[in-house]
């Protein structure tokens, strides 16, 4: 059963310039260890902007939009051994999902960027 879905597309370009221009912008939204993957990229910004669209996109699927207690580092995309975008929560979003849920649910994602601009869905079951 499908508990939540969501869906967000974002500029690279505006992604791009806020990572240039507001100090701590990075360390705000991206955990460590993706700042640590996005930087090894050939283009960076297609893979910030891409885990930030997967971000947004679980706040959608959550349905609390921006409105949560909790920092968009927790939310940590990472590449499994095959290449594939999961999403990895910290404890405190995991208990969010559970006292919102009643247990703690699968969630997926799927990414994809063109030269512009940076997709991705989030389904909650």
């Amino acid at each position: 059963m499908i508990l939540g879905l969501g869906v967000d597309i974002v500029d690279i370009e505006r992604i791009k310039q806020k990572i240039s221009s507001r100090v701590g912008f990075k360390e705000l939204v991206y955990s460590s260890r993706e700042i640590d993957v996005c930087e090894t990229r050939a283009n960076p910004f297609e893979s910030f902007a891409a885990k930030f669209a997967a971000k947004e996109a679980f706040l959608k699927a959550v349905g609390t939009g921006i409105l949560v207690h909790f920092e968009l580092y927790e939310v940590e995309i990472v590449n499994n051994e095959l290449g594939a975008p999961n999403i990895v929560l910290s404890v405190q979003v995991e208990e969010f999902l559970k006292d919102k849920f009643g247990f703690l649910p699968s969630v997926m994602v799927s990414l994809s960027h063109s030269q512009n601009q940076a997709v991705a869905v989030v389904v909650i079951s």
